[in-house]
C-alpha cells in the first residue's frame, strides 16, 4: 500500500531537513524483502549486530545511508 516508501521518504527527508549526515538502521539477516527495499534507497551494509530475542541472538546486518 505504499506505506513503508512513504515512511522511509519522511524519514530521509527529516533526517536531511535536521542536518544530519547519515542514518542507520538493522534489517534481520534473512529478511531479503526488506534487505532490496532499503537497497533501492540507498542503504548499504556497514556491519552486523546480534540482535537478542529472549536467549535467542539473532544475526542482523547494519546498513547505512549517507545523506
Amino acid at each position: 500500500s505504499g506505506i513503508a516508501a512513504a515512511l522511509s521518504d519522511w524519514a530521509i527527508a527529516e533526517g536531511r531537513r535536521l542536518g544530519f549526515e547519515e542514518l542507520y538502521l538493522t534489517v534481520y539477516t534473512d529478511n531479503e524483502r526488506a534487505k532490496r527495499f532499503y537497497d533501492r534507497y540507498g542503504f548499504e551494509a556497514v556491519g552486523r549486530y546480534d540482535f537478542m530475542v529472549g536467549e535467542q541472538a539473532d544475526e542482523d546486518i547494519i546498513m547505512r545511508k549517507k545523506l
